[in-house]
């Protein structure tokens, strides 16, 4: 197998409490960004938004015709503030690793736009059929879905040759994110409001945190082993060892013809 000299990422407990900080800084400006949506066009979502109504399956009369837009807005407009907040954040703690930082922010927006207009035709269906309930689902899976997906992203355009321990970082973070999310959305009597607003701050610290212990134990692995196993240029099976095929250069004979006349 292949290895480097020097080895995977060794981020600190310095940096581990970094990037934690950082997730929940991005997170609570995605927050404000609801919160000041939320209040501004109060008129328009808590007419159909409040726990009972869902419960109950909405009433169609008490719904502004502008709820499913001014809703789709606010969970794109938070989610990216959040995503793009929360990358930048991270970016600037571990500004060696996160060099490319203008390319990363401008593929974390469009990653954003692309789940926002994947997902749109989405909401617009179930608020047609005034399933509420399933809109505040898909809302919370729209979050998600966007902060996982920004740091996928930022981790592929950062460290390309590290971006597997990354994938995997994201994977215990969607876990640990997920079971918490649910957890609050239990304990707070399945108000889908308290998780709009938990959601983002949740999801960010668990990027921060699980992200940079997956590489610390990763580390530890690569110093205990000296196997660099998640390596992006580390080969398995039969693309070990394997030559590459050269390509064979025949003589020119046209050339020695013409010198010999």
């Amino acid at each position: 197998m292949n290895e480097t000299q020097a080895g995977p990422p060794s981020p600190t407990f310095l940096t581990l409490v970094l990037k934690t900080m950082s997730g929940i800084g991005g997170g609570l400006v995605g927050m404000a960004v609801l919160l000041g949506i939320f209040l501004g066009a109060s008129t328009i979502l808590q007419s159909a938004w409040s726990p009972d109504l869902i419960a109950n399956g909405g009433d169609p009369m008490t719904k502004s015709p502008l709820f499913i837009f001014v809703f789709m807005a606010m969970i794109f407009l938070t989610s990216l503030a959040a995503n793009v907040v929360g990358s930048l954040l991270f970016t600037y703690v571990e500004s060696e690793k996160y060099s490319r930082r203008t390319t990363a922010l401008y593929q974390i927006f469009f990653i954003n736009l692309a789940i926002f207009v994947l997902l749109a035709p989405i909401y617009i269906v179930l608020d047609a059929r005034n399933l509420l309930q399933m809109i505040s689902f898909l809302a919370g899976f729209h979050v998600l879905l966007a902060g996982l997906a920004s740091m996928m992203v930022l981790e592929i355009v950062g460290n390309l040759q590290y971006a597997l321990i990354g994938v995997y970082g994201v994977i215990f973070s969607f876990t640990f994110s997920t079971g918490t999310i649910l957890s609050v959305f239990e304990f707070t009597g399945r108000n889908p409001t308290i998780i709009l607003f938990a959601a983002l701050p949740i999801i960010w610290i668990s990027l921060g945190f699980m992200t940079t212990i997956t590489e610390m134990f990763y580390r530890w692995l690569w110093s205990l082993y000296g196997i660099d196993f998640l390596m992006s240029r580390t080969t398995y099976g039969i693309d070990y060892g394997e030559a590459e095929v050269e390509e064979e250069v025949k003589e020119d004979l046209a050339g020695a013809d013409f010198l010999n006349k």
